[in-house]
């Protein structure tokens, strides 16, 4: 009898427990998980044929938060970033921009190439929108490689840009870099013609392609009959050049001679108007060498056979030459 008295106790006890009360309620939260962030695809097509961005990736690279215009906070260990490559056909059709600088057909050197570095998880929302650019974020200067040529097939123009590098960074040596190259195909519509007061007529550029890809897997130019390839390449380190040109070319050596008799001319006033003809001199002498230089340049890329310019056609710039435009100033 006590045996089963306690039996209906602790019968009574579990079905107490079990069973919900009355005044209680069961509730059930929900709990809301982040909407996960639409990422930036390594391209984005800002406007089709004409305007791609693309996030060039940045293995390895210092990432940094601007605190003042002299302070940059650095961030270790970096995280994943990139370099924001801006790459569209200006309103004439007739060349190609990279973040505003003219790079088909290549504008003269030094030409100087800033990328605003991001996030490696960007928003594909911010890429077309005007909040990528912000003041803490950084722009750096690219050390780079700019080759274009011409396919074994009549598709169009090929363009492959590098960045090999940048121009400084948390340490004072640059940084190394050239893991991947932009790979472009750049197509001349000859119905389209687009008029250039100084170049005359030229077919209305678009962009067919744009890819990342291994330099070791990009598409390579042709091979001339003289075994050299059919392209034109252009390497620039910001590092290596100042106010006066390239260092180590005598064309520097010039400008900075140029530029300091000009400089003492004009700081010591009327005490040295004797000198003046003798710095016009001396100016007017080093133009004169520069322009048969450029003559004499001219002359043999036109009389040479199977040159790159031949098989690349109107989109072939001058050779590159490390000399920059010297200005005169004339002072009463």
């Amino acid at each position: 009898m006590r045996f089963l008295t306690l039996s209906s106790l602790a019968a009574a006890v579990v079905a107490a427990a079990s069973s919900p009360s009355s005044g209680q309620e069961h509730r059930v939260e929900n709990i809301e998980a982040p909407p996960v962030k639409d990422v930036a695809p390594l391209i984005t097509v800002v406007q089709k044929n004409k305007t791609y961005a693309v996030k060039f990736e940045c293995v390895g690279c210092p990432f940094g938060v601007l605190r003042s215009p002299h302070e940059v906070q650095w961030t270790h260990p970096p995280p994943d970033n990139s370099l924001m490559l801006m790459f569209s056909i200006d309103e004439s059709a007739s060349a190609l921009l990279l973040n505003e600088q003219r790079v088909f057909p290549l504008d003269p050197m030094p030409l100087r190439i800033n990328a605003l570095q991001v996030p490696s998880d960007l928003g594909k929302d911010q890429v077309k929108s005007s909040s990528l650019d912000q003041p803490e974020r950084i722009k750096f200067p690219l050390q780079y490689e700019h080759t274009f040529f011409r396919g074994e097939t009549d598709e169009g123009l090929w363009l492959h840009f590098n960045v090999t590098g940048l121009a400084w960074g948390e340490e004072p040596t640059p940084f190394t870099m050239g893991q991947k190259v932009v790979q472009m195909l750049l197509r001349e519509d000859p119905a389209h013609q687009e008029t250039d007061p100084k170049e005359g007529s030229k077919p209305a550029l678009s962009i067919a392609d744009v890819q990342v890809v291994d330099e070791k897997n990009s598409v390579q130019p042709l091979r001339m009959k003289c075994g050299k390839l059919a392209m034109m390449r252009t390497a620039f380190d910001p590092n290596e050049w100042d106010e006066y040109g390239q260092f180590g070319t005598w064309a520097r050596t010039q400008n900075l001679v140029a530029g300091k008799l000009v400089s003492f001319l004009s700081a010591n006033g009327e005490g040295n108007v004797m000198f003046f003809p003798l710095v016009l001199l001396v100016v007017l002498s080093i133009l004169m060498a520069r322009c048969i230089y450029h003559f004499r340049q001219q002359g043999s890329v036109g009389g040479a056979s199977y040159t790159p310019f031949s098989l690349l056609g109107w989109g072939a710039s001058p050779q590159y030459t490390p000399i920059p435009v010297i200005k005169i100033e004339e002072y009463d």
